[in-house]
């Protein structure tokens, strides 16, 4: 039907599709639609929309005729593309019309029998190139051969030569449409262009479509009698139905590519023809990987074991909220089936608890069990160890018993015994004296992510120890696998499983999920210099604004917590019931680790930070916290409690208690509560943003103890401390901007800034000769681990090639530095050793005496500094001077052994603290009393390792009250500690070889210039100044050291020293920053001499040529020779840095004797 037929006889065509009389057949159109041609305008009237009009009866009612029907009759529905026929406008109707029907039906049906289906194509095909021909050479004249084009593509199934009649018809109705077609194809080869093709071929496509429904509405009155013969017929027609594309389009697009100068080519394959490739096989199927707990296990040996637990209802509910419980079957499954696990989760999922639990219940340290051996739990800090061996005791209910700790000098470990907290040093001390750890089936490295010396080390021995514990499993079968389970609180996992050097095989990761409440983040607009007096006003604020909850305050360093927890006190008139920084102790108190020292007590407060360059405007304290709760409903009491590292392991538990009724707590810390830890009842957390570091230059061995930056990843730990029991808030004291500026991703981690001696040596012991080959997470650089090597062929721990010598062995027993150990081996001359056991102890902890700016307040600042002092301002002035006075008393009696050396100041100090081992004496002697505890038992331990390792010191006895040493003994003992730091030693700037240049003339001790044998600072051109590039070069005595009591002239001519520190810049008030001078923390005055014999042997002391008259002897005969094999002569000795270049230092010429060697010379014996 035309185009203009109405929308109704579309929806009949659906419907007749829909019940199934296009079903199976394809009907297909031509590749190359057929020109459009213009439709004719219908006459609507009734019967609009119908091939033919409807007969009626008398009554009205449409007459259907019935086809008669003859044998063969084939589908109406043909598969070929088939072209609409256009039709005359029907006049209505008329007497004429049923006859005209009735013959045209009954042409069809001949023309359907008259020919078979491919004779009728070729004849059809024919006769339209034919016609087409005809067109345009006749210009325009051949309407026959478009209307037979047309009547024969509509209906391919019908004769050509049915019915004259019609095709007279529509010869009548066809020239319009033979114009416009001539018109379409001349503009085409006029324009040139594809488009005008596409645009004639397109009008064409649309017209035969509307016209192929037209088609399919002539069939529409036969459909019902012949669905069941098309049916049958349909797999006929399928079978034949043969794609042609339209000549027309061939010649047309034949046309164009001449007219464009276009060759298309003609031997492109089909699909038929592509080749294969020879031996290629197609990839198998692949699936995802089944999860870990889902995985088939090969171990056909693994057998069923278990260990129930009845836990009160009350743990077990605070159990089940911890995300890592869900993850229970995932980890134990990975853990059976794997011997090397990490697992990583955000703070507050419950890995440090739960991890310990999940292998005991799965029967790991139960002796009946297949994996007998303990469980090992190591912490970095031993308040962790002991706090988390209380709490897993505590969940295990009536198998708490089973749990145990051990940290240095105290534990709690016995034959009974199954999971074991401790520190990472203890179980490296195990490593060391067992290195298959047959004791353990699991080892448990938790907070992996904090990167510290011993947990690397720890990681990369372990590493090695599972491996030989596999191979000893093979050829044993008593002996178990040992499984290692590394857990991290950050995603900085690649360094353990990426590393190829470390684990071969990446181990499986876990997920736990992490903290299970939000923490909403508030930054501050503007980053201020003063930190410590923010943190004042926030907490002001704070404790008056926001809701009921515990307050965190994280700080650098005992000084701030101190100042800060006083000003506070004063601010809110708490009274002396309140617990504050000033702790006191009993004498079976735990102490805590060595390692944790916490740098502020050497140092005063600083002002590292700095004001962000954009103006930005003073937030609103009262917008600052409002958290969208009812506020002003917080407690009105404050409960202040500090936590720093050197506070003792008792009052460090007390966060852990909840606050008196109607108090909030305010917990005052360093970056020890930073993970591990979860304090119960904290709610909001305030971050200053800093941490305390000690930072190590690896060029010039200087320290510094300076307050940074921390890193994105601690940022995160803290701010995840509010949200361990439930929704909280973190209030940062810095703005956006310098978080994303200046913060790192991750810390350092600590093996690249600090000093690696103790590793080497430890490496050594255990044979390994290439320490660089050792599987370090983050392997240090080559400079490093030379230089260590260096320094233990100094100490004579190691020989020139690198190879460990007896001494070093010996060393490597000692939980000591080597420096230490060097000066304790040295220290039997003399009956010198209880001494030295004790100097030694006292040397390697931290600092035993209380600074003078925490002993002594600082003055109240005044608003006019011209008018008179008050009455209660001059109390207080005459009180600090009073106690500064008492203070120095009290160092200088520690003085009276010898005034010049920091070493015997100490041991005095250990020796008196032995005799009255009390907190009041050393309350009035302003030491710390957990510090000196901690040595008294670091005394008795070196004394059982003596005793039990070294033949010579088998009757050696433990003596904790030590009389006073005697002068001689005295002067020996200096001499032991400068062979343990030989090359720390300094010489008087106006007494070396070369002068400074710009050097001035002191007048204190501490202002006097010294030059470090090696140098200490690196020249940088046009950084500064000549006079700041000299106080760069020299170092200083220290304050706090005896010999800052001297004259000038009086300070000695050669120091040893432990270390350089170098504090942090001050900020002035106009922005600038003050520079400051490097101090040696000394420990005894040498002599030249001294220094002579102490170097010998190493690659540090070289004599020059023979001064004196030279006596040769013969070696045999003691006899004059005549210039053979030996010779006695004067010499000067000469100390000189390794590698610096130059003669170096000359110390006082001495007698030696030299022999011959050949190839070298003569050579001191």
């Amino acid at each position: 039907m035309e185009s203009e037929s109405s929308g109704e006889d579309d929806d009949e065509i659906d419907q007749k599709k829909e019940g199934g009389l296009f079903q199976g057949t394809a009907t297909t159109t031509s590749s190359a639609p057929i020109p459009k041609t213009p439709a004719q305008t219908l006459q609507f009237g009734a019967g609009t929309g119908l091939k033919r009009p409807l007969e009626v009866d008398d009554d009205g009612k449409p007459v259907i005729q019935k086809r008669q029907r003859r044998g063969g009759v084939k589908s109406r529905i043909s598969s070929k593309p088939q072209a609409p026929a256009t039709e005359p406008a029907w006049e209505g109707f008329s007497s004429d019309s049923e006859v005209d029907s009735d013959e045209e039906m009954k042409s069809d049906e001949d023309s359907d029998n008259s020919n078979t289906p491919d004779e009728t194509d070729d004849k059809k095909r024919a006769e339209l190139l034919k016609r087409l021909t005809g067109i345009f050479a006749e210009g325009g004249e051949g309407s026959d051969s478009e209307d037979s084009s047309e009547e024969g593509s509509s209906n391919e199934d019908s004769n050509e030569d049915s019915d004259d009649e019609d095709s007279e018809e529509s010869e009548e109705t066809s020239d319009p449409e033979h114009a416009q077609l001539l018109k379409n194809i001349m503009s085409i080869f006029e324009e040139s262009k594809e488009g005008a093709l596409q645009s004639a071929l397109g009008n064409d496509k649309e017209e035969n479509n509307e016209e192929g429904s037209s088609d399919e509405d002539s069939d529409e009155d036969d459909s019902d009698e012949s669905s069941e013969e098309e049916d049958e017929d349909e797999d006929e027609v399928t079978s034949r139905k043969q794609e042609r594309s339209s000549a027309f389009k061939a010649w047309a697009t034949q046309q164009v590519n001449e007219a464009y100068g276009y060759e298309p080519s003609s031997n492109i394959p089909n699909a038929t023809e592509t080749p294969r490739i020879e031996g290629f096989e197609p990839r198998p199927l692949e699936q995802d990987p089944l999860p870990v707990e889902l995985q088939p296990t090969t171990n056909l040996s693994r057998k069923a074991f278990s260990v129930t637990i009845e836990r009160p209802s009350s743990i077990q509910d605070v159990r089940l909220k911890l995300p890592v419980v869900a993850e229970e079957q995932k980890i134990m499954e990975a853990i059976h089936n794997n011997n090397l696990v990490v697992v990583y989760g955000a703070t507050g999922s419950g890995k440090t608890t739960q991890v310990p639990q999940f292998l005991y219940e799965a029967g790991y340290g139960t002796k009946d069990s297949p994996n007998p051996g303990m469980i090992g739990v190591t912490q970095p800090r031993r308040v962790a160890a002991v706090s988390m061996a209380k709490r897993v005791g505590d969940e295990l209910a009536d198998h708490g018993k089973r749990v145990a700790y051990q940290i240095r000098f105290e534990g709690t470990v016995s034959s009974e015994t199954a999971i074991k907290f401790m520190t990472d040093g203890v179980l490296l001390r195990e490593v060391a004296q067992d290195i298959a750890l047959r004791k353990y089936s699991a080892i448990v490295i938790d907070e992996a992510h904090e990167r510290s010396v011993n947990t690397d080390i720890l990681i990369g021995m372990l590493s090695r120890v599972v491996k030989l514990r596999e191979e000893m499993a093979e050829e044993d079968p008593s002996i178990k696998p040992l499984k290692l389970i590394i857990m991290s609180a950050t995603l900085r996992i690649t360094d353990f499983t990426e590393n190829k050097t470390l684990f071969s095989t990446p181990p499986p990761v876990l997920q736990a999920e992490g903290r299970q409440y939000p923490v909403t983040t508030h930054f501050a607009r503007k980053t201020h210099h003063d930190y410590v007096e923010e943190a004042f006003r926030k907490i002001s604020k704070g404790h008056r604004k926001l809701p009921p909850g515990g307050i965190l305050v994280f700080l650098t360093g005992q000084n701030e917590i101190t100042h800060l927890s006083k000003k506070l006190k004063e601010a809110f008139k708490i009274g002396s019931t309140t617990t504050g920084p000033q702790v006191r102790i009993s004498g079976k108190d735990a102490p805590m680790e060595a390692e944790d020292i916490d740098f502020g007590e050497t140092m005063d407060t600083t002002n590292d930070d700095y004001v962000d360059d954009d103006d930005e405007v003073t937030f609103n304290d009262d917008e600052d916290f409002d958290i969208g709760e009812e506020a002003d409903t917080g407690p009105s009491k404050m409960h202040i409690l500090p936590l720093y590292s050197l506070l003792p392991t008792k009052e460090q538990l007390r966060v852990f208690e909840p606050p008196p009724d109607g108090s909030r707590l305010i917990v005052l810390a360093t970056n020890v509560a930073e993970t591990s830890l979860t304090i119960p009842g904290i709610r909001y957390v305030f971050d200053c943003g800093r941490s305390k570091e000690r930072k190590y230059d690896k060029t010039t061995g200087v320290q510094s103890f300076e307050v940074g930056w921390i890193s994105k990843a601690s940022a995160s730990q803290r701010a995840g401390r509010a949200g361990r029991t439930g929704p909280g808030h973190c209030y940062r004291f810095y703005s956006s901007a310098v978080y994303e500026r200046d913060f790192e991703e991750f810390a350092e981690p600590e093996i690249l800034r600090m000093p690696i001696e103790g590793v080497v040596l430890q490496l050594k012991s255990m044979n390994l000769q290439h320490v660089v080959n050792f599987p370090f997470p983050t392997p240090p650089d080559r400079q490093s681990l030379a230089s260590s090597e260096k320094l233990l062929t100094y100490l004579s721990a190691i020989t020139p090639s690198g190879q460990i010598t007896p001494t070093g062995s010996t060393m490597s027993i000692f939980p000591l530095s080597p420096r230490f150990a060097r000066i304790l081996l040295v220290g039997h001359l003399h009956d010198c050793l209880p001494y030295t056991i004790a100097l030694v102890a006292g040397l390697s902890a931290a600092d035993i005496f209380i600074p003078e700016n925490q002993v002594i307040p600082a003055a109240t600042p005044r608003e006019d500094e011209d008018s008179y002092l008050t009455t209660a301002e001059k109390i207080e002035q005459d009180a600090r001077a009073n106690l500064r006075r008492q203070f120095n008393k009290v160092h200088q009696s520690f003085c009276f052994l010898d005034d010049r050396s920091d070493a015997i100041k100490l041991l005095q100090a250990v020796g008196e603290f032995a005799h009255e081992p009390t907190e009041s004496w050393c309350a009035s002697h302003y030491v710390r009393y957990k510090t000196l505890k901690e040595i008294s038992q670091l005394r008795r331990q070196i004394t059982d390792l003596l005793r039990t390792n070294i033949p010579a010191f088998a009757t050696l006895k433990y003596e904790e009250k030590l009389a006073p040493p005697t002068a001689k003994q005295v002067k020996a003992l200096k001499q032991m500690v400068a062979a343990g730091f030989i090359d720390h030693v300094a010489i008087r700037a106006d007494l070396a070889p070369t002068q400074p240049e710009a050097y001035r003339k002191p007048k204190r001790a501490i202002d006097v210039p010294y030059l470090t044998l090696f140098p200490s600072h690196l020249r940088v051109p046009n950084k500064h100044n000549d006079e700041d590039q000299e106080q760069d070069k020299a170092v200083y005595i220290h304050p706090a050291s005896p010999l800052s009591h001297l004259s000038p002239n009086e300070c000695p001519e050669y120091i040893i020293y432990s270390y350089l520190q170098k504090p942090a810049e001050d900020v002035n008030t106009d922005g600038s920053r003050k520079r400051q001078k490097t101090r040696m923390h000394s420990l005894t005055d040498v002599t030249g001499g001294q220094l002579a014999g102490l170097a010998k042997g190493t690659s540090l002391l070289e004599y020059g040529k023979p001064i004196k008259e030279v006596m040769v002897k013969d070696k045999k005969t003691g006899k004059d020779a005549g210039a053979e094999e030996m010779r006695e002569c004067w010499v000067v000795p000469y100390l000189r840095a390794e590698g610096s270049g130059g003669l170096g230092w000359p110390l006082p010429a001495r007698k030696v004797v030299q022999k011959k060697v050949k190839g070298k010379g003569w050579v001191v014996e």
